[in-house]
This record gives C-alpha cells, sequence and structure tokens, in this order.
C-alpha cells in the first residue's frame, strides 16, 4: 500500500467526522461519531437560545459592552446554523466530492515518474490538512479560554447568557455561570472550526489534482512519442479536475457568502471595541477569530485561481503538432476548457480571494473609523 493512501485511510475516520459534523450526517458513520455530532447541535443550539433570550432581556435596557458581545456571537452562531443547514442539502455533493478524493488516492500509476508525482503532492496534501487541523483547533479553543478567563474577572463583559435557576450566595453556584458559559463557548467554537478544516481538506484536494495534472502536462512534450496514450490520461485527468472544482464550487458557494459575511460583521465589532476599549486584550482575539471565520477559504481560492489560469498557459507550450490527427482535435477541446476562467465564487457572484479578504478588512476598518471619528 502506497504511503499516500496509507495516510488517507489513517484519517478518513476524522475526515468523515468532519464532513458530517459539517452536513448535520448523524444517520452515517460511527454510533460514537453520530452521538458526537447529536451532543455538539444540541449543546450549540442551546447556545444561541440562550444568547437570544440575553439579547431581548437586554437590549430594552441599556446598550453596552456585554450586550455588543452577546449580540456578536449571536449572529456569527446563527450564521453557522445557516452553513450547516445549506450544506445539509448539500450532502449528497460532498459525498461524491469524497468519493471523487478517495479514488484519487487509490489510483496507481503504471510509470514510475507519474507515481511519483502522484505520491508527491497527495502527501503533501495530507501533511498540510493534518497540520491545520491540530493548530487551528487548538489555537480556536486557546482564544476561547483566554476569552473566558477574561469575561469572569472583568465586570464589564460578565455573562452573557443568563442562569436565573443558579443564582445563590453559594461560591460554586456563583461561579458555575461562567464555567457553563465558557464550555458553551469551548463547543462553538469547536464546532466552527472543525467546519472550516473540513472545508480546508476539500480544497486541499482539488489543488494536489490540479497539481498533478500541471506536472503530468510539463512531461507530455517527452511522452508523446514514446506513449501515444498519454494525451488521453491528461484529457482524463483534466476533466476531472474540472468536475472536482465544480463540485467545490458549487459546495461553497452559498457557504462562502456566509462566512464572508460572519467576517466582515466580526471585523465591524472588533474594530469599534478596540477604539474604546484598546487596553482589553479580549477584543484583539475578536479580529483574530473574525479572520479565522473566512481567510481559509480565500487562500484556497487564491490558489485555485492562480494554479488554473497556469494550467492554460502550459497548455500553449504543448507541442501539439506530434499529436496524432484524433488528439489534436480533442486537443483544440481541452484547450478551449482550459482557457475559461475558474476560480471560488461566493453565491455565484463575488471571486473568493485574497482581495475579497482585504476588502472586506478595509471597509470594516472605515467604516468604524468614521462612526468613531462622528462620535468624538
Amino acid at each position: 500500500m502506497s504511503r499516500h493512501l496509507q495516510e488517507f485511510i489513517t484519517a478518513k475516520p476524522l475526515i468523515g467526522f468532519l464532513i458530517a459534523l459539517s452536513t448535520l450526517d448523524v444517520f452515517s458513520g460511527t454510533l460514537k461519531n453520530r452521538l458526537k455530532i447529536i451532543f455538539l447541535t444540541i449543546s450549540n443550539v442551546f447556545f444561541v437560545c440562550l444568547l437570544y433570550i440575553h439579547v431581548k432581556n437586554t437590549i430594552s435596557s441599556k446598550i453596552n459592552i456585554n450586550f455588543m458581545w452577546t449580540f456578536l456571537m449571536w449572529i456569527v452562531l446563527s450564521v453557522y446554523h445557516l452553513i450547516i443547514i445549506l450544506n445539509l442539502f448539500k450532502r449528497n455533493k460532498f459525498h461524491l466530492l469524497m468519493q471523487n478524493i478517495q479514488k484519487l488516492f487509490e489510483e496507481e500509476e503504471e510509470h514510475e515518474d507519474l507515481e511519483e508525482i502522484l505520491k508527491k503532492h497527495l502527501t503533501y496534501s495530507m501533511k498540510v490538512f493534518l497540520f491545520l487541523n491540530c493548530w487551528l483547533i487548538r489555537i480556536g479553543l486557546g482564544l476561547t479560554l483566554i476569552g473566558g478567563i477574561n469575561f469572569r474577572l472583568n465586570d464589564e463583559f460578565g455573562l452573557i447568557i443568563e442562569f436565573p435557576f443558579i443564582a445563590s450566595d453559594n461560591f460554586i453556584k456563583q461561579e458555575s455561570p461562567y464555567i457553563i458559559q465558557t464550555v458553551f463557548v469551548f463547543v462553538a467554537a469547536y464546532i466552527l472550526m472543525s467546519i472550516n478544516v473540513g472545508f480546508i481538506f476539500l480544497g486541499l484536494q482539488v489543488i494536489a489534482e490540479i497539481n498533478i495534472l500541471t506536472d503530468y502536462m510539463k512531461l507530455l512534450n517527452e511522452k508523446i512519442k514514446t506513449h501515444p496514450k498519454f494525451w488521453r490520461k491528461i484529457t482524463k485527468r483534466h476533466c476531472s479536475v474540472i468536475e472536482n472544482l465544480n463540485l467545490l464550487s458549487e459546495i461553497i458557494s452559498e457557504t462562502s457568502f456566509m462566512q464572508l459575511f460572519a467576517n466582515c460583521v466580526t471585523f465591524m465589532f472588533g474594530f469599534s471595541f478596540l477604539m474604546k476599549y484598546s487596553d482589553e486584550i479580549v477584543n484583539y482575539m475578536v479580529i483574530v477569530a473574525g479572520t479565522m471565520f473566512s481567510l481559509h477559504i480565500c487562500i484556497l481560492g487564491e490558489f485555485i485561481k492562480i494554479k488554473t489560469d497556469n494550467i492554460s498557459e502550459i497548455f500553449y507550450q504543448t507541442n501539439w503538432y506530434d499529436l496524432s490527427l484524433k488528439d489534436q482535435k480533442m486537443f483544440l477541446i481541452v484547450l478551449g476548457m482550459a482557457q475559461r476562467e475558474y476560480g471560488l465564487k461566493a453565491v455565484g457572484m463575488y471571486d473568493v480571494n485574497l482581495y475579497t479578504f482585504v476588502h472586506i478588512f478595509k471597509i470594516a476598518f472605515s467604516y468604524c473609523a468614521v462612526l468613531f471619528s462622528l462620535s468624538q
């Protein structure tokens, strides 16, 4: 068994859980994972309800930093609940893309150089995925722990959810609401980061297949004469890349828009907090959290755009005249496909790339700067 396939099989239960959590799939997978998804979902829904109750009870009395934090948390979690609902209706596309990815890992090449290309890119994609899965979730939970401590020590932040049934002069019962609140935020952060990591895995494998196609095409000129059927392998690989890229685009079309929206809202709240309470470390964490909501999608979109544009450039360097007449006709068709503009788009209209992320950052900062100057 090849190394990249072994790594994929080892990580498959984790990947399956991430996809199941993203699509709220409690009907497949192991019993442990299904119970875990049910617990996480119920806990998160309960947390959103408690946040809403707090917002409803405080909006008519006073609007302070505590209310703004509660309102921000409620908006972000509501957005991610909507993302899960949208993913639920696209569950078949998730499964189809996962099947295509598994076939890619199970594929074996006859020629050693092609097998080496396949192994290199798939192994690298798995290493990046496992690294990000480990550290992104740890960073998210670490920020949550720091935030929980800060909310307990600073009376201006305090509780963002209400527990009237725990009210008591007893020390343990006084502290338990803060502990429960931190646990709820821990669960919410874990769900958000897991959904993001699931998207990252899908994007990394699509990028890996694009890299494999690119390296195959670089060998085309020297293999045209020795392996006449090599062009057909290129054609098949190119069609597979387009199919998986289209599946990924359809999967994240609406969800990427929702993540960009959550990113923008978080930046607006975060910059507003910083301008008024610049000495509070928890307010800087809002900017970090907002970055983690959509930066991964924007980076994936940027890489996919660059690499798909590079494919059409490599096609122009191909010695197409060495192909048979039948393959030359096929070459023109594939060349036309390669010249199309590929990339990730939010709701089919907005490009998802680093420029979009920077643009949202600038808009949020400018908006908050104007409001702050007007309030002085």
